[in-house]
């Protein structure tokens, strides 16, 4: 596996870095530092894969939610306990609110480069985001949100069908619904009121977004790092080649591309709002008058981050340069056609797939060939891979499919 590896002096690794959140992606962050000489901690409420790669020594914390004034103070003490400032990183929605609410207090002990508290609270609801979108000047499907049914009543005959459904607030519609349904597709007027009221009555405000059709490879990814001044130092482009769930899930199989639209619509969405640090932005292409529409923008590091560095634009280690006084240079370049995979996750979108009569056995198998990186498992830190393998998935993924399936049925009915 080839890395570009970028042109740095002997001395900048001497501050730490802290990863908050250790899934997948904060794995791929901690790696990147990690190869880089960075002296990597990682920070999680519960032991996910990420414990078990050697590049990051892993403790647990407390919920960064539930339990926020005590994981705010175990930040405190261990920002505190090294002789230079760690750089922080974000890798978990959960965390990015605490941390910016705090931020002042929390920047006498790390270097961070996050968007201000105001663009951070607008991006977390999803409506506001919307808004946001809006006043820059990027195309966004037509949205509505709604909390109750009479507000649902006062704009219905105005909702163009068919139209999606999703939580305004991200961390609610998890607790609430689950992090496996990221929404609903309606059809008809029926279909939204039972749906709507399904959610009320969880007491979860919904987001219905005007559905823009099309294959799941019509979506794509900006991802960028803007410097602590506004330069963008990094833009990185993907396109999803299949989902889990399929049509709204993650990525589970994503390639790097060409696509200069998509990147210069990404940063002049980032740069117009005085976005900072790391972002991603989600468009779908929408071929009814072929322009590229905002889904989602968030504020942290994207889940298929390690492609970026495989294709010679490392995100983390750039962040770090950045807080370190290190005047790192923009790449504008990166390797294309290179696929991230999550093969357990790809295999599940697979039998759906097949299962709509859009996928073969052959097909599948051959759109996994070419240059690839896996999610979890690489040959210079295998351990958290063999672990995905034997506890995550072949000991613990048939009872998660299982509660999967209950929780989509319960809550269809």
């Amino acid at each position: 596996m080839s890395r570009v590896v970028l042109d740095v002096k002997d001395n900048f690794r001497a501050n730490p870095a802290v990863v908050l959140g250790l899934h997948e992606t904060g794995l791929a962050v901690g790696r990147s530092l990690g190869r880089a000489g960075v002296r990597v901690l990682g920070l999680d409420s519960m032991k996910k894969v990420g414990f078990y790669s050697k590049y990051i020594k892993a403790s647990l914390c407390p919920h960064p939610i539930e339990r926020e004034e005590e994981f705010i103070d175990f930040l405190i003490r261990l920002g505190a306990s090294e002789k230079l400032r760690p750089v922080l990183f974000i890798t978990g929605d959960e965390f990015i609110l605490p941390v910016s609410r705090r931020r002042t207090e929390l920047e006498k002990y790390y270097l961070i480069n996050i968007p201000d508290i105001n663009i951070l609270e607008s991006i977390s609801d999803k409506y506001k985001q919307y808004e946001l979108a809006l006043n820059a000047g990027i195309p966004v499907p037509e949205t509505f949100c709604v909390s109750n049914m009479d507000q649902l009543q006062s704009i219905k005959d105005r909702i163009p069908f068919p139209a999606f459904i999703k939580g305004v607030d991200v961390t609610v519609w998890r607790e609430k619904i689950g992090d496996t349904l990221k929404g609903f597709t309606v059809n008809d007027n029926n279909e939204l009121l039972n749906t709507c009221g399904m959610i009320f009555e969880h007491g979860v405000s919904g987001l219905i977004q005007e559905l823009i059709e099309g294959p799941d490879t019509c979506h794509y990814k900006a991802s960028c790092y803007i410097s602590g001044n506004g330069e963008v130092l990094l833009a990185f482009g993907l396109q999803k080649l299949r989902q889990q769930p399929v049509n709204y899930g993650f990525g589970c199989l994503v390639q790097s591309l060409d696509y200069p639209e998509l990147l210069e619509l990404g940063k002049t969405f980032f740069l117009r709002i005085g976005y900072r640090g790391v972002g991603s932005a989600e468009f779908k292409l929408d071929k009814k008058d072929n322009k590229l529409k905002l889904i989602e923008l968030n504020p942290r590091y994207w889940q298929q981050n390690g492609l970026a560095e495989m294709c010679g634009m490392n995100f983390p280690l750039m962040n770090y340069l950045d807080l370190t006084g290190h005047d790192p240079k923009p790449i504008v370049d990166y390797r294309k056609g290179i696929k991230w995979v999550n093969i357990y996750s790809d295999v599940e979108s697979f039998r759906e797939y097949r299962h709509r009569g859009q996928l073969s056995v052959m097909q599948w198998l051959n759109s996994l060939k070419g240059e690839k990186m896996f999610s979890d498992l690489c040959s210079d830190d295998i351990l958290p891979g063999v672990h995905e393998m034997l506890i995550g998935n072949i000991l613990h993924r048939p009872g998660k499919y299982v509660m999967k399936k209950w929780k989509s049925h319960f809550l269809t009915y």
